[in-house]
């Protein structure tokens, strides 16, 4: 388990409902298969969809810090800024997402289950956007996911063919399922891996 200290805004996937449990099921069967020598995985407890990336290590850029790089300057002192920057902002407590498809073995490609299917998402993230001042480069592409584990070693041509069908029949075999993921409220959270998300605040 490597360290990556860092913040972010996430929505937990609500721990007792079917689709969590169903979510499971689908990593099981990844980690059962043959291309689970190629991944290592994360705790149920984990899973969540990123609304709105945070602070982390990846160089420091204007995109990735509050209004402009600080190297140096201590994760609890940006943590305590964005706190107070979206100190006023409330979402929907209890948002749903729905499966596109399970991406290569490792991410569940998600968007809105709502009748407005993802501009929800997108509202939120613009609203994050405007309170904290991080401007990701990929803000307009970005897809939402709910991430089941990392990659270890490149795959061979043959192989990740291979894992996109077996990928493709999980997908199918949950698509009723994770046709609706009910998530927790937007929360600002702190990590020192991919294993655990601390809540710091809940905006709701």
């Amino acid at each position: 388990m490597q360290a990556w200290p860092g913040n972010t805004f996430i929505c937990h996937v609500r721990p007792d409902g079917t689709a969590h449990k169903a979510i499971r099921g689908l990593q099981e069967e990844m980690k059962m298969s043959r291309f689970a020598r190629f991944f290592t995985f994360l705790p149920p407890s984990s899973f969540h969809m990123t609304v709105f990336q945070g602070i982390s290590p990846i160089p420091a850029t204007a995109a990735l810090q509050p209004e402009g790089p600080r190297p140096g300057e201590p994760r609890h002192e940006l943590s305590a800024e964005l706190l107070a920057r979206v100190e006023d902002i409330v979402f929907d407590p209890s948002p749903a997402a729905r499966m596109v498809d399970l991406f290569c073995g490792y991410s569940l490609t998600v968007t809105g289950a709502g009748p407005e299917g993802e501009a929800p998402l997108r509202r939120m993230r613009e609203t994050l956007r405007n309170a904290t001042g991080i401007a990701p480069p990929d803000f307009d592409d970005y897809v939402f996911h709910i991430t089941l584990a990392y990659l270890l070693e490149w795959l061979t041509e043959e192989t990740a063919e291979e894992l996109v069908a077996f990928s493709a029949a999980l997908t199918d075999g949950y698509a009723e399922a994770l046709s609706a993921i009910p998530l927790g409220p937007v929360e600002f959270c702190t990590f020192e891996t991919m294993h655990h998300f601390e809540p710091v605040k809940r905006l709701v």
